[in-house]
C-alpha cells in the first residue's frame, strides 16, 4: 500500500511537549508517527553534507520519504541558475531511498508560454526519480490539456492543491487573513496523473470547517491506493499548531474507507517510543 502521510515541515517548535517528547531530536520523533514530509527547507537554501547526515541518519530506520522542494533560484527566477539545480542534486543524493518525488513548483507568473523553459528544467532532472509539478497559472486549471504532454513526456505527478476549506470557512478568523493572500484559490482536478497523486489540503483552524473535506479526500485517496496509485497527502493549516492532529484525523478518516483494513492507527499524542503510521 503506496499511501503516505505527512506535514509542512518537521521542527516547528510548538509541536515539542504537546506532540512529540521533548527530550528526542524532531525529526526523528516526526518520523516513528508519519512517513513523508513536504521539505520547503530547500526552496530557500541547499543544505550541506552535514545536515543531509543528520537527516539521513534520524530516518535511517523508518521507510520515510522527502518530499524536497526545488531552490526559488531555479523555479521562480526568469533565468533558472542551473548550478544552484546542480548542487540541489548533488546535496540530496545521499538520502537515496529516503528521497520522495521531487517537488516543482512554479509561481502563478508562469503561464503556457513559459512551457519550453519549464521542459528544459525537467531535461535537466534525473529521470530515474519522480516529480511532481504544482502549477499556479488559471490557464493550467481552464484548460488541463496545456501541461499533459509535458506530464506523459517526463512520467511526471501534478500537484493537487485544495485550498477550499480557507475560502469557504471564516475569512475573517485571524489566523486565515494572511494565508489567503498566500494560498490561491484554484479549481482541484479530479484527475491523477501517471499513477502519482500529492495533495496539498490547506486546512482551516477552525476545524468543524474541515469535515466534509477531509472526508472528500479520504474517499479519493482511498480510491487511489485502491487502484495502486501511489498517494501522498500532506496536511497544511495558517495555524501549524493544528498540522498533528489533523493529520490524525484524516487518517482515522482514510481507514474507514472501505479497503482500508491493512491500515494501522496512529499513536495517541504526545507520541510514544514505538509506533508507525503502517
Amino acid at each position: 500500500m503506496s499511501y503516505r502521510l505527512g506535514l509542512p515541515a518537521w521542527a516547528f517548535p510548538g509541536w515539542k511537549g504537546p506532540y512529540f517528547p521533548p527530550d528526542r531530536p524532531m525529526l526523528e520523533s516526526y518520523a516513528t508517527v508519519l512517513n513523508a514530509v513536504e521539505g520547503n527547507t530547500t526552496f530557500y537554501r541547499v543544505p550541506d553534507a552535514k545536515t543531509i547526515s543528520a537527516w539521513r541518519q534520524a530516518v535511517a530506520a523508518r521507510d520515510f520519504r522527502f518530499c524536497l522542494k526545488l531552490p526559488r533560484s531555479v523555479t521562480h527566477e526568469r533565468r533558472p541558475n542551473r548550478e544552484d539545480l546542480k548542487r540541489f542534486l548533488a546535496a540530496i543524493e545521499p538520502l537515496g531511498d529516503h528521497l520522495g518525488p521531487l517537488f516543482v513548483q512554479f509561481p502563478a507568473t508562469l503561464g503556457p508560454d513559459d512551457l519550453p523553459q519549464v521542459e528544459r528544467l525537467f531535461e535537466q532532472l534525473p529521470r530515474d526519480r519522480r516529480s511532481v509539478i504544482e502549477v499556479r497559472h488559471r490557464a493550467f486549471f481552464d484548460s488541463p490539456a496545456l501541461l499533459e504532454p509535458l506530464l506523459e513526456s517526463f512520467d511526471l505527478g501534478r500537484v493537487s492543491l485544495d485550498s477550499r476549506p480557507l475560502y469557504e470557512g471564516d475569512r475573517e478568523h485571524p489566523e486565515v487573513q494572511d494565508a489567503l493572500h498566500e494560498k490561491p484559490a484554484l479549481s482541484v482536478l479530479p484527475k491523477v496523473y501517471n499513477g502519482l497523486e500529492f495533495v496539498r489540503l490547506i486546512l482551516h483552524p477552525d476545524l468543524p470547517s474541515n469535515e466534509r473535506y477531509i472526508r472528500e479526500w479520504a474517499r479519493r485517496i482511498a480510491r487511489s491506493i485502491a487502484n495502486g496509485y501511489e498517494s501522498y497527502m500532506m496536511i497544511h493549516c495558517p495555524n501549524n499548531m493544528h498540522c498533528p492532529p489533523l493529520a490524525k484525523t484524516f487518517h482515522e478518516t482514510l481507514m474507514a474507507q472501505a479497503g482500508m483494513g491493512d491500515l494501522k492507527a496512529l499513536p495517541d499524542w504526545p507520541v510514544p517510543q514505538q509506533g508507525r503510521l503502517i
